[in-house]
């Protein structure tokens, strides 16, 4: 840690004054009132054994948030035999005209709502996951002037039941997002979810062979409940 400097340098040819010495003192206090970090301990001073527990915050994690385990998945019709795909692969995931996109433009939950018992302070929140959206017809159906919807989709967090962070629509085909927010947090039990958004179907998207809209994978939520 860097050097610091008295507020007042105290010399035997000042005159008597105790709130002089009440300045130097002050600083010292507002460091251990509060203000104690890494830069004020030698290194290995404090141990893991000298911790209470949940002494310094509290953790939650949501892990393995995957569209297997959260809905019913459909194979792709697209992406099936023959010269396509000789190997017989499957590409499996949510279709419009099905729970939960059903017509799209609507927010959906991915994985499970985790519940933290917060003491007052902030919520460091993360969550990343895998998406994979196919791309058989972008803007225009393939041959025809139909328009299709947007092959994107968004993600967002949710505080007891109000939206602290949202990305932008995402673009390519596959992608890893990645989320970080931070909010203050009052003391008691609150809630944290995840949601997800496909934009609304439009009359050229693929109702008859059940196209794949959206894949997920891979996912977590962790928030570490923070206090002094």
């Amino acid at each position: 840690m860097s050097y610091q400097w008295r507020y007042n340098s105290i010399t035997g040819s000042m005159i008597v004054n105790a709130r002089e010495y009440d300045k130097n003192y002050n600083q010292y206090v507002s460091v251990i009132n509060g203000g104690f970090d890494r830069d004020n301990l030698p290194v290995n001073s404090i141990t893991h054994d000298d911790f209470e527990d949940r002494a310094v915050g509290r953790w939650l994690t949501v892990d393995n948030i995957n569209v297997y385990d959260d809905y019913s998945t459909f194979n792709d019709a697209n992406f099936s035999g023959g010269t396509v795909n000789p190997r017989g692969n499957s590409i499996r995931g949510l279709r419009y005209e099905s729970a939960p996109i059903e017509g799209g433009g609507s927010w959906f939950q991915v994985g499970e709502t985790g519940t933290l018992q917060c003491e007052e302070g902030m919520a460091v929140i993360r969550f990343h996951i895998n998406s994979f959206v196919p791309k058989y017809n972008h803007f225009y159906k393939i041959g025809t002037t139909d328009r299709v919807a947007r092959k994107t989709r968004q993600w967002k967090i949710e505080v007891d039941g109000v939206e602290v962070s949202r990305t932008s629509e995402i673009f390519p085909v596959f992608h890893c997002t990645q989320m970080f927010v931070q909010v203050p947090i009052s003391k008691g039990n609150h809630e944290f979810a995840v949601y997800c958004k496909v934009p609304a179907m439009k009359e050229g998207d693929d109702t008859t062979n059940k196209s794949t809209v959206l894949a997920y994978w891979g996912g977590q939520l962790s928030v570490h409940n923070r206090r002094r």
